[in-house]
């Protein structure tokens, strides 16, 4: 597997009692898993800026020099390598995995926006695992393990979960329609990935008879308007209605409240399924 070899400068934070924790080391591997990861090169730029949308709170003095020398790809079969989710909601917890040879070993955990996070044994599969946070960043964030010398790294993406809100819902010739205003973030997978697209799905709940529809729909716009149009499955009656977005990661829900049709019920089938 191809793998950049990053020699970078110490990580110097206002915390100096654990600068030798919280720095990159020299050579740590950085993994890129996914089409849309930054190059070697970008990533300096991108974790300085996803940490400056707040500020910068935890005020790492040498940004500037933060990645400075990279080698060429080489391939390597290291014994330590780091598994993150690619993207991660800013404020959630996830967690990261220490894939490693030996069983009963200690992992250091490390992100750059607080440095060393924790550490874990590795269990009888020679995994370890440690749960850990972005609270401000917004953008590219990096994660990286420790033990002794060896050092792997990994990119994450850090996003804010979509957004939807009511622009109205009508029902008219048994037809249901819901209409919202729908955004993803601009650093979550359906807008860094272009065979991801934006779904947004429509359910209908029957009151009557407590089935439901539901019906999908996708685009490649990140944010917009959209139309939701649904047929009334139970006939006439009372509809309770949600809409929900999903950017190929993380969903909002709204709750867009109930709706009359008209017309006469249609009791499900014998041996239906509730959707």
């Amino acid at each position: 597997m191809k793998k950049t070899m990053l020699a970078l400068t110490t990580l110097l934070v206002s915390n100096s009692a654990l600068a030798a924790s919280n720095s990159l080391p020299a050579n740590c591997e950085y993994g890129r898993h996914a089409p849309y990861d930054l190059e070697a090169h970008q990533v300096q730029g991108a974790v300085k800026s996803g940490l400056e949308v707040f500020g910068n709170p935890y005020n790492p003095v040498a940004w500037v020099e933060f990645l400075e020398n990279m080698s060429d790809l080489l391939d390597s079969f290291d014994y330590l390598r780091v598994e993150t989710p690619k993207h991660v909601l800013r404020g959630s917890s996830f967690r990261a995995k220490g894939n490693l040879f030996d069983r009963y070993a200690y992992v250091n955990f490390h992100n750059s926006e607080k440095g060393y996070t924790g550490r874990d044994k590795s269990n009888l599969d020679a995994n370890s695992y440690h749960y850990m946070s972005f609270n401000k960043t917004h953008g590219y964030g990096l994660v990286w393990i420790t033990r002794g010398d060896l050092c792997s790294a990994e990119g994450v993406w850090v996003q804010n979960k979509p957004t939807v809100s009511d622009r109205g819902l009508t029902a008219s010739g048994g037809l249901i329609t819901a209409k919202v205003n729908y955004s993803v973030d601009k650093y979550s997978k359906a807008a860094k990935d272009s065979k991801t697209p934006v779904k947004l799905t429509i359910t209908a709940r029957s009151d009557g008879y407590n089935t439901r529809s539901s019906k999908t729909f996708t685009t490649t716009r990140t944010s917009g308007h959209y139309t939701l149009p649904i047929p009334a499955h139970a006939g006439g009656g009372i509809y309770d209605i949600k809409v929900t977005v999903h950017d190929g990661n993380y969903h909002q829900t709204l709750d867009m409240g109930s709706t009359w049709v008209k017309g006469p019920s249609v009791p499900p089938c014998e041996g239906c399924l509730e959707l």
